[in-house]
């Protein structure tokens, strides 16, 4: 690290070089026209990113491996040239930077001129970065919930014109109804080449038995468990999965925008998320799931068929196993 030149004596020049050098600023005093020497306590980003001089000392010329800040350092002396008063900059805004480890390193350049000497700040942004990271996530998660729900609005009133019901879900689990599910599979088949290019159907067996006494206190337990499995599903899936209680402890999954493998992968998250929760059965509830992908023109019950295809599968392979069952390729005839 090279000694500070701006009153290196005083302990406020020490502190605030110190302090810069925590906020990972590197300081280049300009010398003369496209020279640059480092100054100060040179921060650890700049002395692995940049490599060394001959003599050991911190890198004097960063633009020559970096086409962004070489790019910058040319409006930085047309900047120097045209007589800016003391207290003015330029900056360059955000760039980035790849490391050889991989990873990313987010950086930013300012030219200012102080009072007797002229310097170019080069800085490691990494929780501005991040912030526009968390943003930009933000604004995209939200961007796809809309568009999750919007295309959820839509099926269901698309479920309410040709059904002709008041309500398509189940009033227990809140989940849409046995009523509804050859409709709603038809109509996600329909706007298959509006919404997304691929369709799974997942169908899911409780390993727990709903057909028991019919007395009010076993009627009103299994009621309890099937409001609490509806509500998992509700609150586990994505907005655009649509989730169907088709009677006892069979559910459907119809899942836009996703292949066999994209499906397989989600029942799975579903199996250890069944494990993980407590039911108050005194013990876990054990899933069989058969997953299966849509081919395009063929008929709802033909993809519906498949999915328990591949149920009766994970049903001969033991509880909380996946069946899978990929559609067979058609052949056109040929003349």
């Amino acid at each position: 690290m090279t000694e500070s030149n701006f009153s290196p004596s005083t302990a406020g020049s020490d502190l605030g070089l110190e302090l810069l050098m925590q906020m990972e600023v590197a300081i280049l005093r300009r010398a003369a026209p496209r020279s640059y020497e480092p100054e100060g306590l040179v921060p650890g980003f700049y002395l692995q990113f940049f490599p060394k001089e001959a003599d050991g000392a911190a890198c004097r010329t960063p633009w020559n491996h970096s086409p962004m800040l070489e790019f910058f350092l040319g409006e930085a002396e047309e900047f120097f040239e045209s007589n800016p008063k003391p207290g003015s900059a330029l900056s360059s805004g955000l760039w980035i930077e790849n490391q050889e480890s991989g990873e990313e390193l987010p950086l930013s350049a300012t030219a200012r001129v102080l009072e007797n000497s002229r310097i170019l700040l080069v800085q490691a942004v990494r929780e501005e970065y991040a912030q526009r990271v968390r943003l930009m996530r933000r604004s995209r998660d939200i961007r796809s919930t809309r568009a999750d729900l919007m295309e959820r609005r839509k099926i269901t009133q698309f479920l309410l014109r040709t059904t002709k019901r008041k309500n398509p879900f189940d009033p227990v689990t809140k989940l849409y109804n046995r009523e509804v599910f050859v409709d709603l599979v038809q109509a996600h088949i329909a706007r298959l080449s509006i919404y997304a290019p691929h369709l799974a159907l997942i169908m899911m067996s409780l390993d727990h038995t709903f057909d028991g006494p019919v007395e009010e206190n076993a009627k009103e337990d299994a009621e309890a468990l099937l409001r609490q499995i509806g509500h998992l599903l509700r609150r586990s899936l994505r907005k655009s999965d649509a989730a169907v209680h088709y009677g006892g402890g069979v559910f459907f999954v119809v899942a836009p925008g996703t292949t066999l493998q994209q499906s397989i992968m989600a029942a799975e998250r579903l199996i250890t998320l069944f494990k993980g929760f407590d039911f108050g059965l005194g013990h876990h509830l054990n899933l069989y799931l058969g997953c299966t992908s849509y081919q395009p023109g063929e008929e709802a019950k033909e993809f519906i068929v498949r999915a328990r295809q591949a149920l009766m599968d994970a049903v001969q392979a033991g509880p909380n196993k996946v069946g899978q069952r990929a559609p067979e390729i058609k052949h056109g005839k040929t003349g």
